[in-house]
């Protein structure tokens, strides 16, 4: 049996357990996230469509979270030693799955090949078909299987660059002839005081999608981390049912500028 002593000094500890584990719950989340308007972005209203879910979902279940904001493969690599505890947001990735906890989607995301109007772009099925025009990316972002894969093997002549807006400007410069690039980033972009006026007009996109993504919350794997994401889908759930998430998409759209 217990004595009084001894109950009295589980009990004691169990308290000091839980008064730590509450104190950890309720300390704020840092997620580490990058520039991609108008999914995320230091200076968008509520930090983009993205980030604003990921908030509000996380809100639900009493957890605060503060963003930082950095280059994507810093965001990545932040993640991996420790000093972020929560990534916002990547693509559905194999190798990364390996590696990190996937969230359930958060966004959906119609990536198409932007290309000036006056270059002329071959009736294509699959990408080994466009082999003669030259591609840009984005270094650090997560492409297909069969795009990285083309690539690697040389099939596709792809030159890779820091940002967005640098491929936009060589693809208007004539250095490159396609970008992959989500339809509402690269639509925003174009019509942003980053480009000259009238840019937007001299591009167009492929009607056939270069790829469809979903975007997610990524941490890594542990098993702390797992009640966590249990939280985090749990509240990203409640905003579907309510509403809340169709309301903030129609946001994203009303604002989001799109061009034809």
């Amino acid at each position: 049996m217990v004595n009084g002593d001894e109950a009295m000094r589980i009990l004691l500890l169990l308290a000091l357990f839980c008064l730590g584990l509450c104190r950890a719950m309720a300390a704020e989340l840092l997620i580490a996230t990058g520039e991609y308007a108008p999914w995320t972005g230091e200076q968008l209203p509520d930090g983009g469509y993205v980030n604003r879910v990921v908030r509000e979902a996380f809100a639900r279940e009493g957890v605060q979270v503060r963003f930082a904001y950095m280059p994507w493969a810093r965001a990545l690599e932040a993640l991996r030693n420790g000093n972020a505890q929560a990534s916002s947001f990547w693509y559905d990735d194999p190798v990364k799955a390996k590696e990190f906890l996937y969230s359930a989607p958060i966004s959906e995301h119609r990536e198409l090949l932007f290309h000036r109007k006056d270059v002329t772009v071959p009736p294509w099925r699959k990408l080994r078909d466009l082999r003669g025009l030259r591609f840009g990316a984005t270094h650090g972002y997560t492409y297909t299987a069969e795009f990285r894969q083309l690539m690697k093997q040389g099939a596709l002549n792809v030159e890779e660059a820091n940002d967005d807006k640098i491929n936009l400007l060589k693809m208007l410069a004539g250095r490159i002839e396609l970008f992959p690039l989500d339809e509402f980033t690269g639509w925003q972009l174009l019509t942003s005081d980053a480009f000259p006026r009238g840019a937007h007009d001299l591009v167009t996109t492929e009607a056939r999608p270069f790829s469809i993504q979903y975007g997610h919350l990524l941490m890594p794997r542990s098993a702390r981390n797992e009640q966590l994401m249990a939280r985090f889908n749990a509240g990203l759930a409640r905003l579907r049912a309510d509403g809340t998430l169709e309301r903030f998409r129609l946001d994203l759209y009303r604002g989001s500028g799109m061009g034809q």
